[in-house]
């Protein structure tokens, strides 16, 4: 049989998190307890490494040695999407100061995402943040809808009055590629003061 770690390798990459289920998955023919005895074997050769529960990775070595996985990758492949799949998206101050609407750079990261299983709970931190928030989203995200709930969620959260001619420029763009039958079909999930202030952008000339 081909070596275990090459065959993960050559299906996810090296310094890639790789989900325990995925890795049980690339070996169909092979039983859990021995798939998680070669997945132990390669932990103490140091060929894998662990980041946390249930997600591993193969390390790329750099001039100082192995690389770290960056958690930002463990975020997007839990939460955000995979290839051209989008589940999800970072919500809530970290998507204010992404979109250059606040100088705010929380240490909370906030994810809203298909894979929460609840309305609204806290998940283990990881990566430096000091708590990480997991949203359900108001209704399912996909690749192309994905632009305009994070536009709705900036409109329902910041009012244009609180923005200054920069900030009021950055989300001028942010919906200069938006499509307008999209964010109205999207915004008939949000409160009112959402569908308010869509009219108020509009009438800024914001969302033209």
């Amino acid at each position: 049989m081909e070596n275990f770690v090459d065959i993960l390798r050559e299906r996810f990459g090296e310094d890639e998190p790789i989900l325990s289920d995925e890795i049980i998955a690339a070996f169909p023919d092979v039983s859990r307890v021995t798939t998680f005895n070669r997945l132990n074997a390669a932990l103490e050769e140091g060929n894998m490494e662990r980041f946390g529960r249930g997600v591993y990775f193969i390390p790329r070595e750099g001039i100082l040695g192995k690389v770290p996985l960056l958690p930002l990758k463990v975020v997007k492949k839990k939460y955000l999407g995979e290839g051209d799949a989008v589940y999800g998206y970072i919500s809530g101050l970290n998507l204010e100061n992404e979109a250059g609407v606040s100088p705010q750079v929380p240490a909370t990261l906030e994810v809203t995402s298909n894979k929460a299983s609840r309305r609204i709970r806290e998940i283990e931190p990881f990566g430096g943040w000091r708590k990480i928030t997991l949203r359900a989203p108001r209704t399912e995200i996909t690749k192309d809808n994905v632009d305009a709930l994070r536009f709705l969620d900036l409109l329902t959260n910041v009012p244009l009055a609180s923005l200054d001619d920069r900030e009021l420029g950055n989300l001028k763009r942010l919906s200069g590629s938006l499509d307008r039958g999209t964010v109205m079909r999207c915004v008939r999930h949000y409160p009112a003061k959402t569908s308010k202030r869509l009219l108020e952008s509009e009438a800024a000339g914001v969302f033209a």
